[in-house]
């Protein structure tokens, strides 16, 4: 039994990390899709209700979602660079749009209360 136990952890020990490394563009493109996201409200009046307010009601999973896959992409990011850490750069922005788009709305939702309270 300790030999089949050895064999199979130095097998674990000798594969090599396969698959692309993640490059930070998803949390990256889905932070600043909340953020524009938050912004449609503010559309022309002219233009259809769901265009102007149906985007509003994905805000909160999509920034969840960016700062999530933010902060998967940083943990398999770890250790060091090739392309000098610009990968890291766009999984943390992603993050940092992610959290603002997730608290901006809450924070709103409170000063509102607050407001009519």
């Amino acid at each position: 039994m300790s030999f089949v136990k050895q064999e199979t952890e130095e097998s674990q020990e000798r594969v090599p990390e396969t698959g692309p490394r993640p490059s930070g563009w998803v949390p990256l493109v889905t932070g600043a899709a909340t953020v524009a996201m938050i912004s449609c409200p503010f559309l022309p009046e002219g233009l259809p209700a769901w265009l102007r307010f149906g985007p509003v009601y994905f805000v909160l999973p999509v920034a969840i979602l960016a700062v999530v896959l933010g902060l998967l992409d940083l943990r398999h990011l770890r250790g060091p660079q090739d392309d000098g850490g610009t990968a890291r750069r766009r999984a943390r922005t992603g993050v940092v749009l992610g959290a603002v788009a997730t608290m901006l709305p809450l924070v709103a939702v409170w000063f509102a209360s607050a407001l009519l309270g």
